[in-house]
């Protein structure tokens, strides 16, 4: 402050604790408070600041105006009426400290604290210019998402087998993150004293301190149970050594317990049931009759009295009666499972062995699909509880005691400004909290969430997810804009931006990206796990929104080998197609993950109480997984049309520890009479990290 401001305020001080000392010798009690003209209010040890924020223009108030001293945790926002109060202690702010205002819309004011106190002698007013052309938060997420100023750490990620693709990088508690590149490489911007967390896919998680700058090294083990499967890099496999577990395929030598393989090599070719493949092939199997055997499993747990009799996993499907229906020479191997260890993932039904049948790509992909009145073995007997969405945290608990709006942001702020509450959860929990007493403040929310994860695309990915599910489409579009820029080869950045666009009827930037990834004319980009969803999302927007976009160099033919099923004849005159009339699905649900690493599994329950699984987990969907990591994608649709009527259910689990500060997020979509006119649709968005057991997540009534 200058001198005479000093002086005056010293004066000011001097006569406070003289009126003071006077007071207290006549025992009263007593709040003293000096005004230095516009509602600047000084005391021994406190500064409060009430004053207005106006658009210059209308000179109306801007309500939720961000009021700060920036680097500092003492900000406030404006009411409704425009009007902000700061409290806080002389001693932590100087002269030359910066004080700002920014809201959405409106250029930022920027003034140091020696001018601050100049212009309140004056005035508490402060008007805002308008900025037509920008928008605060978007402005700020388009900065670099590295901090050339700061400190940038850079490092390499890898195995004994050598580089690791895909590794995470994270500073523990905070959003910061990282991924290594296709040579294990990385950059993050970090400070000394941080500690890393570097965890991939079947390694054992790694911390390490920052001591200083100089590049780091990581060397990651791989978990005992998976041994070198599943290191991407990895080139010295022995095929042959490799079993099926019901965990995947593993090594031999380490699976640890008692197991024996035969391959399709070993099967004769007269070979043409099941059981003429069993029959002397397996020590310790008897069988008991021929047509409908039954078979016990030296090793199973069963009893004398009480035999355990073995159950077969064909491909994933658990049956407990005999599978009849194999042709023997589709077979690709046969595995048996004799042990606790070996059965745990069947639970008590398989107590008696399990024989683990993978059959071959002709069976699976030909039009010998297994009739669902064959099977077996997978009734749906459990009485699960629906996913609830609420939240008992104990910020939410004392955010659930405010009186006020106003109160409320008080809270807030109040819990903010303690770096332990700025996780994604607690951004998300917020937002639903806020929404409440106002709409655009609990969005507010939101978008400093994505500001603090600009460069984080786990945490950004989530919160596009959060913005489609509450209907801000547009702002999720320049979320997944940013994502492209931050992750240009992942096949995943396009479609998520494609599917955005279509949404926010932006068809012909839509349908150019979609028929870009089609024809595989984006480089250094391979679409390997979309086809099909990016195929039934491209035909769905030519098919109905026709009018709209130019169908010239339409790759009708790609379409037609991804969707044989459909009816596709182009028609050159018209620079067109002719599309399947009828196109479109009851129900077509999609699952988005904002992360490859996690584990979950989904189940399908039919009308008539049969149960699929899909699994999205190390040891029963590894290859997926590890190409999930490698090629970026993480989504997978399923598809109910012309099926049984009725109720059917969906439950999902999941298997991983997560991070509590950036734990991944599931965004669930339902369509309804999906690519129809009378489509609809519902997004909801989960954390998985809050799923401590298995749960039904919806409910779908299909007549």
């Amino acid at each position: 402050m200058n001198k005479s401001f000093n002086k005056e305020l010293t004066g000011l001080k001097k006569h406070t604790n003289y009126i003071y000392k006077k007071f207290k010798k006549m025992n009263k009690q007593i709040f003293l408070l000096f005004f230095l003209c516009c509602n600047l209010i000084f005391s021994q040890y406190e500064i409060k600041i009430k004053a207005s924020v106006l658009d210059k223009k209308t000179s109306k108030p801007v309500s939720l105006a961000n009021v700060n001293f920036k680097h500092t945790k003492i900000g406030a926002f404006t009411t409704n009426a425009g009007v902000f109060n700061l409290n806080y202690d002389e001693k932590l702010i100087n002269d030359d400290d910066i004080f700002v205002i920014n809201a959405k819309g409106f250029k930022t004011i920027e003034i140091k604290v020696s001018q601050l106190y100049k212009f309140l002698r004056n005035t508490n007013k402060f008007y805002l210019e308008r900025d037509e052309n920008s928008n605060n938060w978007v402005n700020d997420l388009s900065l670099s998402t590295i901090d050339e100023s700061g400190p940038n750490l850079f490092g390499k990620v890898f195995s004994v087998s050598g580089p690791i693709q895909g590794a995470t990088i994270r500073i523990k508690n905070s959003l910061i993150e990282a991924q290594s590149d296709f040579d294990g490489y990385f950059n993050i911007d970090a400070q000394v004293g941080d500690i890393l967390i570097v965890n991939y896919l079947g390694m054992t998680e790694k911390q390490t301190v920052v001591e200083d700058f100089d590049d780091l090294y990581v060397l990651l083990k791989t978990e005992a149970q998976i041994l070198d499967e599943v290191v991407l890099s990895s080139t010295n496999k022995n095929e042959d050594n490799l079993v099926d577990t019901g965990y995947g395929r593993k090594n031999k030598d380490a699976v640890g317990f008692s197991n024996s393989t035969i391959t399709k090599e070993d099967i004769s070719a007269g070979a043409t049931t099941l059981v003429d493949v069993i029959r002397g092939k397996f020590a310790g199997v008897r069988i008991e009759g021929y047509d409908t055997p039954r078979i016990t499993i030296r090793g199973g747990t069963g009893s004398m009295n009480t035999p355990a009799y073995a159950i077969y996993d064909v491909d994933g499907l658990i049956f407990e009666d005999f599978p009849t229906f194999i042709n023997a020479q589709q077979i690709e191997s046969i595995t048996i499972l004799k042990s606790y260890g070996a059965t745990n993932r069947y639970g008590s039904v398989g107590r008696g062995g399990v024989f683990v049948i993978r059959m071959n790509n002709l069976y699976k992909g030909s039009s010998q699909t297994l009739d669902s009145a064959l099977i077996k073995g997978n009734d749906y007997e459990e009485e699960l509880s629906m996913i609830s969405f609420e939240n008992n945290s104990n910020y939410i608990k004392e955010l659930e005691e405010a009186f006020s709006f106003e109160n409320a942001k008080e809270i807030y702020l109040r819990q903010t400004s303690n770096q332990e509450f700025k996780s994604l959860p607690y951004y998300f929990d917020c937002y639903d909290y806020f929404k409440r007493w106002n709409n655009d403040f609990a969005f507010y929310i939101l978008t400093d969430a994505v500001i603090s994860a600009k460069s984080n695309p786990k945490a950004l990915k989530a919160l596009a997810y959060k913005m489609e599910s509450i209907d801000r489409n547009i702002d999720a579009e320049l979320v997944y804009e940013h994502l492209l820029k931050i992750r240009p080869y992942h096949e995943q950045s396009y479609r998520d931006l494609a599917l955005i666009y279509s949404k926010n009827k932006k068809y012909v930037l839509a349908a150019d990206i979609y028929k870009k990834i089609l024809l595989n004319e984006i480089d250094e980009v391979e679409v390997l796990g979309l086809q099909k969803t990016i195929a039934n999302e491209a035909y769905n927007l030519y098919t109905n929104h026709r009018d709209k976009i130019d169908f010239k160099n339409f790759p009708v033919d790609v379409l037609k080998k991804i969707l044989p099923d459909l009816d596709l004849n182009k028609n050159i005159n018209q620079k067109s197609f002719v599309a399947q009339k009828d196109f479109g699905y009851d129900y077509r649900v999609v699952f988005d993950w904002s992360d490859s690493n996690i584990e979950f599994n989904v189940q399908f329950v039919s009308p008539s109480k049969k149960f699929f699984n899909w699994s999205h987990t190390k040891f029963e969907n590894k290859d997926q997984l590890i190409d999930e990591i490698k090629f970026g994608y993480n989504t997978e649709e399923f598809i109910i049309d012309d099926s049984q009527k009725g109720e059917w259910l969906i439950n999902i689990d999941t298997f991983s520890i997560e991070s509590e500060i950036n734990p991944t997020f599931l965004k669930y979509t339902v369509y309804k009479n999906y690519g129809r006119a009378n489509e609809i649709s519902k997004t909801s968005v989960i954390n998985l990290n809050r799923l401590s057991q298995k749960l039904t997540l919806d409910k779908l009534f299909y007549n």
